[in-house]
């Protein structure tokens, strides 16, 4: 087993490293531009999340039938938490509830940031260097970034953010890092990790949908030229924040 101290060290380096991006939301004057330009790279972001997530849950699954446990579990917790993101509520819209998708962007963040704790945690107690190595330099690039798509939803917002707020939904994001790595040091389970990244799935694409709906409704102005010009960026952003993510997560790890 590797050093428990610094497994724990690390873990809470690539928790914390989510408040990075916190700066990002204090920043007042924003415009039009800058904010769709800043929703669609998060977006971009938590694309690649869903994109990183089936790959670690199709790793699992390997050859198995659709009728195994897992696999059951998987798209049945995917589709309850979907449906349940969804529900007609006036308070839901993105636009005059930004905080409720922060949240949202925050608690599947997190729980997927908890799987990756436990394979961390894991891979620490099992004395395997290279992952070990590997995952605290991934996990801490990866965090870094992450924290933008919590905070998208909140920038250029008329809704005024309070900094406990703000706080607690980064922390929301970082945090379940550590308690998976302190969970993996004891405990490891594929159904563990196929649950809580299904709802992590759901979460993560219900904010997807939420941003992109908000960057459609922005760009809808009068000036056709100028509407153009916004979905254009939100498409660009998208690109740029996939391929950052993808950047962070494989190319510098590489």
């Amino acid at each position: 087993m590797l050093n428990i101290d610094l497994t724990v060290l690390l873990s809470v380096v690539m928790g914390f490293s989510v408040f990075l991006s916190l700066p990002v939301i204090l920043y007042k004057k924003i415009t039009l531009r800058q904010m769709l330009g800043f929703n669609a790279i998060a977006i971009g972001i938590l694309a690649f999340l869903l994109v990183d997530i089936y790959g670690d849950v199709s790793s699992i699954f390997g050859n198995m039938p659709i009728t195994d446990p897992l696999e059951i579990v998987f798209l049945v917790g995917f589709l309850v938490s979907f449906l349940f993101f969804i529900g007609p509520k006036e308070s839901r819209d993105p636009e005059e509830n930004p905080k409720r998708t922060s949240i949202l962007a925050a608690i599947g963040i997190g729980l997927q940031n908890l799987t990756e704790g436990l394979v961390f945690g894991s891979a620490g107690a099992a004395g395997i260097v290279s992952i070990y190595v590997l995952s605290a330099i991934g996990f801490t690039l990866q965090n870094l970034t992450e924290g933008f798509p919590i905070a998208a939803p909140l920038v250029g917002s008329k809704v005024k953010i309070e900094k406990k707020f703000m706080s607690a939904a980064f922390l929301i994001g970082g945090i379940p890092t550590i308690l998976g790595t302190l969970l993996g040091l004891v405990f490891f389970s594929k159904m563990f990790i196929v649950f809580f990244d299904a709802l992590a799935s759901a979460a993560i694409l219900y904010v997807i949908l939420a941003l992109f709906h908000v960057n459609i409704n922005k760009s809808r102005i009068e000036d056709r030229k100028e509407m153009k010009y916004l979905m254009l960026l939100t498409y660009l952003g998208i690109l740029i924040g996939f391929v950052v993510a993808f950047v962070v997560n494989y190319a510098v790890v590489a």
